[in-house]
């Protein structure tokens, strides 16, 4: 049984207990035994940490000691998963230029806030979007990340704020999700899901729960067995 650690708080507004409890249920639909905590305790620990499949960081804002983010910086090298999603990823810990590092990204902005209107884009054929469509049209927070050239970037959206000062550049696509290896180990972010409203949408959902089995160590849980879409 694939075991999976969710380390959820910080912002309240992102309501952390309960998106974690989200993503419980579509990782024990797969099977796996989750663990919730709510401080870095567990990170702590570097035995328990590589006895781990899946490390899911769902804490916004926030400071994550060196101890603990050097222990999951190594167990990530050697092989575990780290998945997030929105503010609880990319917006966690943007002190730590470690966690950037290996996270692959870092939320700047959402122009236009909540009520922001944008599409989707699918970019790369994976087994995270396979057999899935782009978004034609979602209205919530569009993030502005910064983002590592080391990753692979499966979905984009185009910068929706036309009024904003940095859209008199060009027409500026944002990375929306993407994936990169880490040494031995998998990352995995997608930037929707401000609340469980759109972490419901079906297709947000599918990605989310497919991103999170592929970052999982040794392990892809694949429906799509020896398919194009196995890395």
């Amino acid at each position: 049984m694939k075991q999976a650690l969710i380390i959820y708080g910080g912002w309240e507004g992102h309501t952390p207990k309960e998106t974690s409890q989200f993503y419980q249920t579509l990782l024990e639909s797969e099977g796996y035994q989750v663990t919730l905590a709510s401080d870095f305790e567990p990170l702590y620990h570097k035995e328990e940490l590589k006895r781990l499949d899946l490390l899911i960081m769902n804490w916004t804002r926030g400071e994550l000691p060196d101890e603990p983010l050097q222990n999951v910086t190594q167990a990530v090298a050697e092989g575990l998963g780290l998945a997030g999603v929105h503010g609880g990823f990319a917006s966690a810990f943007q002190a730590s230029k470690g966690w950037l590092f290996l996270t692959g990204g870092c939320f700047l902005a959402h122009p236009g806030g909540l009520e922001t209107t944008y599409s989707i884009d699918l970019t790369t054929d994976h087994y995270i979007t396979a057999n899935t469509q782009s978004i034609p049209q979602l209205t919530t927070e569009q993030y502005y990340c910064l983002v590592d050239p080391a990753v692979t970037v499966l979905a984009t959206s185009t910068f929706a704020a036309k009024d904003h000062p940095n859209a008199a550049n060009q027409d500026v696509i944002l990375p929306m999700m993407w994936i990169k290896k880490w040494g031995k180990g998998r990352v995995f972010f997608q930037s929707i899901g401000h609340s469980l409203k759109e972490l419901e949408e079906p297709t947000i959902q599918t990605w989310t729960k497919r991103g999170f089995l592929w970052a999982t160590r040794n392990t892809l849980a694949d429906p799509l067995k020896n398919s194009q879409y196995s890395e």
